[in-house]
């Protein structure tokens, strides 16, 4: 295949020049374990608070510990809560930028039941996303939540029928595949979003799945992302290699490769 050539433009530029995301839209962001999508989502998140002031963004946080959501959550003044919904505000005080909903694991209990405990509060976070509409709902480990905790029927909903109410949800993950025995996330996630963040990705059989991805030639887009530039990046948890990114934005369509960070 002949290679492509597309726009580079620098991330600062892209976030406040092409990042063109209007309320409702769904976005999915998928590159490599420990290649920067926390960070990336977060910058766009923070893109959405100062444009959309008044729409209702809340981070749903699966895990049990994640350094790079705290560290982004307070450099942002985002509240870090741990049911839902948030609590009530004093009067006078200001509605924060954004939440992180990051419930406490239980311990010393079964899998199955702390994963039951998790999903019953996740799930009522997204039925109220979805249902009050004006949201912003982040899956930052998105096979966690639709797979493991079987949110995926919650998920679905959203994607399906949140956009005309102005309830979005972006969805991102290590690889765009799901596993042979745990199964993976809904395909509506890759046949509904408007855009779609997309890194490094060396494994053919992953990139199988952008054949999912409507109006664009999805062979292209694979050869693009096996060959994404990666560079070495130190954070606080050591050395990661962040490729540059992808994005497709359907609404054109357009596409463009954002570098560095």
């Amino acid at each position: 295949m002949v290679p492509v050539r597309i726009a580079q433009i620098p991330r600062p530029e892209w976030l406040h020049s092409y990042f063109n995301w209007i309320p409702g839209q769904h976005l999915g962001g998928y590159q490599k374990t420990q290649g920067g999508k926390t960070h990336l989502l977060f910058q766009c998140a923070e893109v959405v608070t100062q444009t959309y002031p008044d729409i209702r963004v809340v981070s749903l946080m699966p895990k049990s510990r994640d350094p790079a959501t705290r560290r982004h959550a307070e450099r942002l003044g985002w509240k870090i809560i741990d049911r839902w919904p948030p609590p009530p505000r004093w009067p006078g005080q200001e509605r924060p930028p954004g939440y992180v909903l990051w419930p406490r694991h239980l311990k010393g209990v079964p899998v199955a039941q702390n994963r039951k405990h998790l999903a019953g509060i996740f799930r009522r976070c997204l039925t109220d996303q979805f249902q009050q509409g004006d949201s912003l709902t982040i899956a930052d480990d998105a096979y966690n939540l639709a797979v493991l905790l079987e949110l995926n029927p919650d998920i679905e909903e959203i994607l399906t029928a949140g956009s005309g109410g102005g309830a979005a949800i972006w969805l991102s993950g290590q690889k765009p595949s799901g596993t042979r025995a745990g199964g993976s996330l809904t395909t509506f996630a890759y046949n509904q979003p408007e855009h779609f963040l997309l890194g490094y990705e060396p494994m053919p059989e992953n990139r199988k799945r952008f054949d999912d991805i409507g109006l664009v030639d999805t062979g292209v887009v694979a050869d693009i992302v096996s060959t994404l530039p990666r560079h070495p990046v130190q954070t606080p948890q050591g050395l990661r290699h962040v490729s540059d990114i992808l994005h497709l934005d359907l609404t054109g369509p357009y596409m463009c490769q954002v570098t560095g960070l």
